[in-house]
């Protein structure tokens, strides 16, 4: 049907270009940003939050072999793993430790460092951190700087002084994330949603290439009926995706929008669908 097929792609535009779940293994240095592209495929099209997250690598170790820089080699790895586990105090710690060592090692984990204050609820001092490390080393345009820093913090700012439009985004990339790459629980599911609905009326784009303020909320019916359903609770999965479908009042009779929505929900919730009740 040409109006299942419209939803579709629609699903698959906005995503296709929301932001990757991307947790540096390494920190920043010379090495040029990677740019992250999802790709959607017709099974579970791939997420973003929004918006494309670019993260640099990790900085080279030290060259010589000195016990400075073993224990440098030490705290970097140390602090980008409390990091990948939200514990962001204790990253600080480390990089502290880094600085009181080689301050000009600790200025070239800046994104780091950035990442880890939004851990401890320092969301705009984080991001500004971090925009301007892109702005600095990469050249990147200071709204293209600000997009990045804005993708990280979906995924790490935590209360403190995050603004609505910062809650908004970490629900979007909650229900992405437990959509397309870590299943969460359905509580889980349920609490970005609750943010989502609270906020979308309140928040509004910064200006006409703020896509990820404008459209998300155009695929919301998909990713968060796809996270409920990941979480195994297909009722509220249909639900949800009821809630949030495209407008089809177009659509006069009432059997018909109803089998539109119903068909289009078993066809693109895998998790739902009648392959996942088969045996």
């Amino acid at each position: 049907m040409q109006l299942r097929r419209s939803s579709w792609w629609s699903v698959m535009l906005i995503w296709g270009s929301v932001a990757c779940d991307v947790r540096p293994s390494h920190a920043e240095d010379k090495c040029p940003p990677c740019e992250c592209n999802c790709a959607a495929d017709d099974k579970s099209t791939a997420t973003p939050v929004q918006a494309t997250t670019t993260t640099p690598v990790q900085a080279q170790q030290p060259g010589a072999s000195t016990p400075a820089a073993a224990e440098i080699g030490e705290l970097v790895a140390a602090a980008t793993r409390k990091m990948n586990f939200d514990d962001g105090k204790g990253c600080l710690d480390d990089l502290d430790r880094i600085h009181a060592i080689d301050p000009k090692y600790d200025a070239r984990l800046a994104v780091t460092r950035g990442m880890c204050e939004m851990l401890v609820g320092r969301c705009q001092e984080g991001k500004q951190r971090v925009a301007r490390w892109y702005q600095d080393e990469t050249n990147m345009h200071p709204d293209r700087a600000m997009a990045t820093a804005e993708s990280l913090a979906s995924m790490r700012c935590r209360e403190g002084d995050s603004t609505d439009r910062d809650r908004l985004l970490r629900a979007y990339f909650d229900l992405s994330d437990g959509a397309y790459m870590n299943k969460k629980t359905v509580a889980n599911c349920k609490a970005a949603l609750d943010v989502a609905r609270a906020l979308i009326p309140r928040v509004k784009p910064q200006g006409p290439e703020d896509s990820q303020i404008r459209d998300t909320p155009k695929a919301l019916f998909h990713t968060a009926a796809t996270c409920f359903g990941r979480a195994g609770d297909c009722k509220t999965a249909m639900a949800v995706y009821r809630e949030f479908y495209p407008d089809i009042s177009s659509v006069k009779d009432p059997a018909v929008r109803e089998k539109i929505i119903t068909d289009s929900f078993e066809s693109s919730i895998i998790h739902c669908g009648p392959q996942a009740r088969s045996p």
